[in-house]
């Protein structure tokens, strides 16, 4: 069989050194091959460069099958119906394909000469793309890979997420390039060029692993409810302006909150035992408090060095007598603009004994708007303001 693929891409090259038109060679080659994968021709390369084929030669070939494949991911459908998580990442894997595309082509077409002030837009424009699709690979990061995982497929998941790094790295090239003076953005044209081919050549190698090996794998091992789950992280994580929105499915409500019977308090969003639950709460870098609707304190985490001293003994009583009397009525207008719907937070900071302390209160609502409480939050922030630069989690 690679044999006589490997003469496909032989015939291939004489076509072209015989000077056949090239759309009769692109339609002989798509009839014969198919659809290859990069990583195929790069294999099939080696072997005829070994056996005396130019690289010249060579070039011409991969040139129409690089053109062929990057059409093949935009003209790809999508696996799965209108509305399925599928669905949306398979149509954004045509659209970015489509415009990682035209920004090569346009780059490469202007490059080296003076580019029309319209042409700049559109690059802007196709570049504001990329930067929006961050959010796609958030959602395959977040949602799926996990997903996969549990079913115990870690490899290609770990690859696929590799391959995003990659894609990240050719990306922010093109973002560094990128400018709002006309200028600047065409002088960096040409450095923009071979990264704009990069970057179009990496995302058909990658759309075209993910279509074809890690979503029909999704499709076959998800469960509905799965799915279901899946989405509604889709819709938290967020979407791109030129994600698909006709015919999505409205997901099932995720699992409501309440206590298994093993005694798991269930949040939708996971699990915890008590004692998980309480020790979570005391291992936080903050104070935390809790003031009800009535204005009554109903709890306080017990890290090992509270900044304000709590006693048990203050639960249920009303918080406006836990502070002194020259503070009470700000901390009476803070609650009642909570209360009025005048406003979601309220912070300020001291200084207590040489310590820079942070105090923000929010108000608690629920999904339907409802004022349930006051969640005070105090942090000793003294050290966090000396930070500067960054640090790795691999810097130690």
């Amino acid at each position: 069989m690679e044999a006589q693929r490997k003469n496909v891409f032989k015939m291939v090259i004489e076509k072209i050194q015989s000077g056949e038109d090239l759309e009769d060679v692109k339609r002989y080659f798509s009839e014969k091959l198919g659809i290859v994968s990069p990583g195929e021709i790069a294999f099939v390369e080696n072997e005829l460069i070994q056996e005396g084929v130019s690289k010249e030669d060579l070039q011409q070939m991969r040139n129409i099958h690089t053109e062929l494949f990057r059409k093949s991911i935009e003209n790809q459908k999508p696996i799965a119906p209108p509305g399925h998580p599928i669905h949306t990442l398979m149509s954004e894997h045509a659209l970015l394909m489509e415009y990682a595309n035209e920004l090569d082509t346009l780059v490469g077409s202007i490059s080296g000469k003076e580019a029309k002030p319209e042409y700049l837009v559109r690059i802007r424009e196709l570049i504001g793309f990329f930067i929006e699709s961050e959010s796609h690979y958030q959602r395959e990061e977040n949602a799926v890979f996990p997903v996969l995982e549990k079913h115990g497929l870690t490899g290609p998941p770990s690859a696929m997420w590799s391959e995003h790094q990659e894609i990240h790295a050719i990306e922010k090239e093109i973002f560094d390039l990128n400018s709002e003076s006309d200028s600047d953005l065409s002088t960096n044209l040409d450095k923009m060029q071979d990264i704009a081919t990069s970057l179009a050549e990496k995302l058909a190698d990658h759309f075209y692993k993910e279509n074809n090996v890690l979503f029909p794998a999704s499709l076959r091992m998800f469960s509905e409810k799965e799915w279901d789950i899946v989405h509604l992280d889709f819709d938290d994580i967020g979407y791109c302006s030129y994600s698909p929105t006709t015919g999505r499915k409205k997901p099932a409500e995720a699992e409501s909150a309440g206590i298994s019977e093993e005694g798991e308090v269930n949040f939708g969003s996971g699990s915890l035992t008590l004692e998980q639950l309480e020790l979570l709460f005391n291992h936080l870098p903050v104070d935390t408090t809790f003031v009800d609707e009535h204005d009554k304190v109903r709890f306080f985490s017990e890290s090992p060095n509270r900044i304000f001293v709590r006693s048990r003994a203050v639960i249920g009583r009303s918080v406006q007598l836990c502070h002194p009397k020259d503070s009470i009525h700000f901390v009476q207008d803070i609650l009642d603009d909570f209360r009025e719907g005048k406003r979601d937070s309220a912070e300020f900071w001291i200084d207590l004994s040489g310590k820079l302390i942070h105090i923000r209160y929010f108000a608690v609502r629920n999904d339907s708007g409802k004022y349930l409480g006051c969640l005070e939050v105090s942090q000793d922030i003294t050290e966090i303001k000396k930070i500067e630069g960054e640090k790795r989690l691999l810097d130690g």
